[in-house]
């Protein structure tokens, strides 16, 4: 055969490549649906955390991370609520300008770490000419339109109005921040070594457990990506890294049992408490965040209690069949984001029914199995050489999610806008009627 039919498509194939500093400015674009914050006030738990960081020495402000606490242990919230008094004062502005921030940065990530997948995506194929198939799809760039597609649909999800509209919700921002920074340097370390890479994963391991609990389910994602990617990753370094990780998740074990109150649980810390469930009912919690991620889903969440008891292990049926099938299709990128999607909801599932900043973790992998799925289609039609209307039509698919997203996520951000004004109306009369309050 003739080598130049094997290495070559036929025709070029246009598709105009994305820079990551592109990806940058669009998802700095995207934060306009938030700008509405930036006349709110606080609520809420923001005046329990403002009061609650006040410190006017450093052993004040080191006492932060004293986890002799009934609340939550967040020294790292409690630094930035105490940062931020200090250098802004009162003024709720720059708090809800500083996370927005924070969600263009973990939208960034998102980015990264999808292009970050797709590589290994490609690099894991071993049939004829994948050496090939490999370069031309990195000329192509699908794995940056990947990721700008994966980072555009978390950036947009109407769930996160709550996550960003409310400023006590900076832990879960910081908590991914972390999580996803961690990911990408262990899927470095990963694939080329290097001790930094390791030691940067774990100081961010680190500092997402201080900031929120569910940095402790990094470890299981990067199990995850393990099982996925590397089947014959270096055993090494995978343990050296899993060693890393453990001994950080000992000692926060360790710190809370000896900061635990008496009569209080270290799971019951914050109000919330741990309720045994039975299987379906694990089951079906988790279900709810599929249910709330996935366009359609909402039908099947308004069926009776009856109804989802029968229904969850028909569901669960088609996603292990789903999960099979991209497997064997070797859509590795997918099957990432599928795992993502079903499993960080169990660090919610056995405290508390779902609201819609616990969504904020489970939404990456919805991202990613979205971007996968555009990008597979997009990538299938390319090897075909039947580019133009398949290109368009992803293009399109890819436009009206994030669009409907973006619409829904805009009346969302509003109606919090409303809230936090009327928040700061209620404390301007409060100060107009004592304005030297005793305390």
């Amino acid at each position: 055969m003739n080598e130049a039919v094997i290495t070559a498509p036929p025709r070029p194939i246009r598709l105009m490549r994305v820079s990551a500093f592109q990806a940058g400015l669009l998802i700095a674009a995207g934060l306009v649906v938030f700008t509405p914050n930036l006349n709110a006030y606080f609520l809420a738990d923001d005046f329990v955390l403002l009061s609650w960081s006040g410190a006017s020495s450093p052993e004040q402000v080191l006492a932060f991370f004293d986890p002799n606490t009934p609340w939550f242990y967040r020294p790292v919230v409690r630094l930035y609520y105490w940062a931020g008094q200090g250098v802004f004062g009162l003024r709720a502005g720059p708090f809800h300008a500083f996370s927005m921030l924070l969600h263009a940065a973990n939208a960034y990530l998102v980015y990264r770490l999808v292009v970050a997948l797709w590589h290994s995506h490609m690099q894991g194929q071993r049939e004829p000419g994948a050496r090939v198939q490999r370069a031309w799809n990195s000329e192509l760039g699908l794995g940056r339109w990947a990721g700008l597609a994966g980072a555009l649909i978390f950036l947009l999800n109407p769930h996160h109005a709550e996550t960003v509209s409310w400023v006590a919700a900076v832990a879960d921002l910081l908590g991914m921040l972390c999580i996803l920074g961690a990911m990408m340097l262990f899927v470095r370390f990963l694939g080329s070594g290097g001790p930094g890479r390791l030691a940067g994963s774990g100081v961010l391991f680190a500092v997402g457990l201080l900031a929120r609990e569910t940095a402790a389910l990094m470890p299981v994602l990067a199990l995850l990506y393990v099982g996925v990617f590397y089947r014959r990753a270096a055993v090494g370094r995978v343990a050296r890294a899993f060693a890393v990780y453990g001994a950080m998740l000992v000692a926060y074990a360790g710190v809370q049992m000896a900061g635990r109150p008496p009569g209080v649980g270290v799971v019951a810390r914050g109000g919330l408490q741990f309720h045994p469930l039975h299987l379906d009912s694990i089951l079906l919690g988790i279900l709810d965040y599929v249910h709330g991620l996935v366009p359609g889903g909402h039908l099947l969440a308004q069926q009776s209690l009856d109804v989802l008891r029968v229904l969850v292990w028909v569901e669960w049926a088609v996603l292990a069949l789903v999960a099979l099938a991209l497997w064997k299709a070797g859509r590795r990128v997918m099957l990432f984001g599928l795992g993502w999607l079903l499993i960080s909801p169990l660090v919610f599932v056995f405290f508390t029914p779902p609201t819609d900043r616990y969504f904020y973790l489970p939404s990456v992998g919805y991202a990613i199995l979205a971007a996968g799925l555009l990008a597979g289609v997009l990538e299938a039609s390319l090897n075909r050489h039947r580019d133009g209307a398949v290109k368009a039509a992803v293009a399109g698919l890819a436009a009206v999610l994030v669009v409907w997203q973006g619409i829904a996520l805009a009346d969302r951000v509003n109606q919090w806008q409303v809230v936090g004004r009327a928040s700061g109306g209620v404390l301007h009369d409060i100060q107009q009627a004592v304005p030297r309050p005793p305390d």
